[in-house]
């Protein structure tokens, strides 16, 4: 077989960035890669290698875990043993159809522009044994705006693969999951749907509460925050255009727990029990994450400042067109 078309394997040796957020890389594994001679069932989709156009899957000790982890990258980064590389024209690892036909059994996308609550609902979603996984990391770097500045002809075989590394998803979770993004992947919401029956959802949370705990913990500045938020905010739109969009409140979910949750079941034709939001809001949903009680140096002047860019007449003309209920008071 030649050998830009075979697959590689490699135990690893050094795991990196085990206390970063940072998106997921082929970098964070140190290992020797061989041609594979083992077993690929059960491995989990990691990251994409652009440069060697590859996708790389790792093998970890509890696939269960996986949906119990606050950010399935974090706990991937932290307990991969084994490192799978496979060119992004392969196809799907996975035998057997999931589905019966183009976008049949496709995730359920969760997005927001993050600092949303959107961590508690994967912990509501996991106690209630629904299957979920919390920002995979394959999603997030085809949102990326480099990447996205490639030529159409260069992005495809990725976007394509995506596809196939969402049903390896599945196949290794036993279901097929909803997926909570990074707050990244707003930017482009077309990306991931292709039908037009497709279940999304999206969760939001007042711009000023929002705005406040983004600078208090990622230290953002005006301009980049409410570029997020607006962001998010064309999603929500694009979505309720494509999609069959389910609409999230965090005041509703802090405020009317059970009354969210239900609403959250019947669009997934799950049963969510009030014994599971009760567990799940008994315990810090990002608990042994570096996003735990972290405080920026000088928060209080840049919440203030995205507030007052907030407010501008400018803002205020930009959310007037938009054509969604004002989820932002």
């Amino acid at each position: 077989m030649a050998l830009n078309k075979a697959i590689f394997e490699g135990v690893v040796q050094t795991r990196r960035n085990e206390s970063r957020i940072a998106i997921a890389s082929p970098a964070d594994f140190v290992c020797t890669m061989k041609p594979l001679h083992g077993d690929v069932s059960g491995a989990l989709p990691y990251c994409f290698d652009f440069v060697q156009r590859r996708a790389i899957y790792v093998g970890s000790a509890d696939n269960r875990a996986v949906q119990d982890a606050p950010f399935y990258y974090l706990h991937l980064r932290r307990t991969a043993e084994r490192v799978l590389s496979v060119p992004v024209g392969h196809g799907p690892l996975s035998n057997g159809p999931l589905s019966n036909g183009p976008g049949l059994g496709d995730p359920v996308f969760l997005f927001s522009p993050g600092r949303v609550g959107s961590t508690l609902i994967s912990r509501v979603l996991a106690e209630a044994g629904v299957t979920s996984v919390s920002e995979p990391d394959f999603y997030t770097q085809l949102a990326h705006p480099l990447f996205r500045l490639l030529p159409r002809a260069l992005r495809m075989p990725f976007e394509t693969a995506m596809w196939n590394l969402s049903r390896d998803l599945s196949a290794a979770l036993g279901d097929v999951p909803v997926i909570k993004l990074r707050a990244e992947c707003a930017r482009v919401p077309e990306l991931f749907v292709r039908r037009p029956d497709a279940k999304t959802m999206v969760l939001f949370r007042g711009f000023e509460s929002w705005s406040r705990s983004t600078a208090q913990v990622f230290g953002a500045g005006p301009r980049k925050a409410v570029g997020k938020y607006l962001a998010a905010l064309r999603c929500y739109e694009i979505l309720n255009r494509r999609s069959n969009c389910h609409l999230m409140r965090y005041e509703d979910w802090v405020n009317e727990p059970e009354t969210a949750a239900d609403a959250l079941g019947q669009f997934l034709g799950a049963a969510i029990a009030p014994e599971a939001v009760r567990r799940a809001l008994a315990s810090h949903s990002q608990e042994g994450t570096p996003l735990i009680r972290r405080e920026r140096p000088d928060w209080q002047e840049k919440w203030q400042g995205a507030m007052a860019l907030w407010r501008s007449p400018r803002l205020a003309t930009a959310r007037a067109r938009l054509e969604i209920p004002p989820v932002w008071d």
